[in-house]
């Protein structure tokens, strides 16, 4: 994972739990990010601190290092958003929800990119890709499933993993992927397939005023 060095100079960034997040607004936040797809060669992997990965990273010090070495987005819910608060005891920075700043940030791509969901459910990545085409039809979204090759190169890669360990496998199996960013996006996009079908659903088994993209 790399970080933008423009992001580490823009603006002193927070500290929370040791680790630095962005300290940007929504607009700031995507067009860095945008420039982040374009570079080539410096992939740079984005994740979103919230109570689940405060936690994690809390207990597993390998997690903590791979949050370290790339970009974080202040998360989580409003009980998470007071505990922010009482740490930073300065305002809250505004909070990216998953379900929010991915369709966002396709929206703000007005270049066509080639784009993959991978995951370990082949019935929920495929609803994924089913729904970001229809939202975003301007990309060229694939599904990247657990058996297929991933020789080829995406501007962007959303990782779908509800469990850390399928985030884990799922990370290393990317690992050689030629890719401009990966967003590590857990289960945060679980509410754009709640209306898949009956036997993808068996297997399945911000303080801010935020852009209204669905």
């Amino acid at each position: 994972m790399n970080a933008s060095g423009e992001f580490l100079i823009s603006a002193p960034p927070r500290t929370l739990f040791g680790l630095r997040v962005c300290d940007l607004g929504w607009t700031a936040t995507l067009g860095l990010i945008e420039g982040l797809i374009s570079l080539q060669g410096n992939r740079t992997t984005l994740a979103f601190l919230d109570a689940r990965t405060a936690l994690r990273q809390a207990i597993d010090a390998g997690y903590r290092d791979e949050l370290r070495r790339g970009m974080l987005l202040p998360s989580g819910g409003r009980a998470f958003g007071f505990l922010m608060k009482a740490l930073l005891e300065r305002p809250v920075p505004i909070r990216f929800s998953v379900n929010t700043f991915v369709p966002a940030l396709l929206t703000f791509l007005e270049k066509g990119r080639r784009i993959g969901i991978a995951g370990e459910d082949i019935d929920r990545i495929e609803a994924l890709r089913d729904h970001f085409v229809r939202h975003a039809p301007w990309h060229d979204i694939v599904a990247i499933a657990p058996d297929q090759e991933t020789g080829q190169h995406f501007d962007l890669v959303i990782v779908d993993a509800p469990r850390f360990a399928e985030e884990r496998r799922i990370g290393r199996r990317l690992a050689s992927v030629r890719a401009g960013l990966v967003v590590m996006a857990g289960a945060g996009l679980s509410g754009f397939i709640a209306s898949k079908p009956a036997r993808a659903a068996e297997n399945a088994g911000m303080t801010s005023v935020e852009p209204s993209f669905a």
